[in-house]
């Protein structure tokens, strides 16, 4: 999983447009807390779709519902999804960083992220499927 922050000179429609093409996904960083939360979804992603136990078709939504702690696409991005190309977060399991930058015509800038979530974080995103 590559994750990159920064703004975009494309404009909101522009991003969606490319990112449901290409299985990506664009998120309000400010929704984020630390690195451990993406990397908890990322197993628990992965383990869904080997298991088959995956409620969405695409990787990076059954992703995206892991990080929300949700079960159903449309809440996920109303919580999780960016408001503004001047600040986001790009999450991406296809392609590169450089790929990335050139697609979304992208300026990066430092994520400043926790390296560890709260037990609290933690227990909402690995429990989200047995409530």
């Amino acid at each position: 999983m590559i994750f990159i922050h920064g703004s975009s000179k494309l404009s909101k429609g522009e991003l969606l447009t490319h990112a449901e093409k290409e299985g990506i996904l664009i998120l309000n960083p400010k929704k984020l807390n630390s690195e451990q939360e993406l990397l908890l979804a990322e197993e628990l992603t992965k383990s869904a779709i080997k298991e088959k136990r995956n409620l969405a078709k695409k990787p990076e939504k059954e992703f995206l519902l892991w990080l929300a702690a949700k079960k159903d696409i449309s809440s996920a991005l109303k919580e999780y999804g960016f408001q503004t190309p001047k600040q986001i977060l790009i999450i991406s399991f296809k392609k590169t960083k450089q790929q990335l930058k050139r697609l979304f015509q992208l300026t990066e800038t430092k994520l400043t992220l926790k390296k560890k979530a709260t037990p609290l974080e933690m227990e909402q995103i690995s429990l989200s499927r047995t409530i």
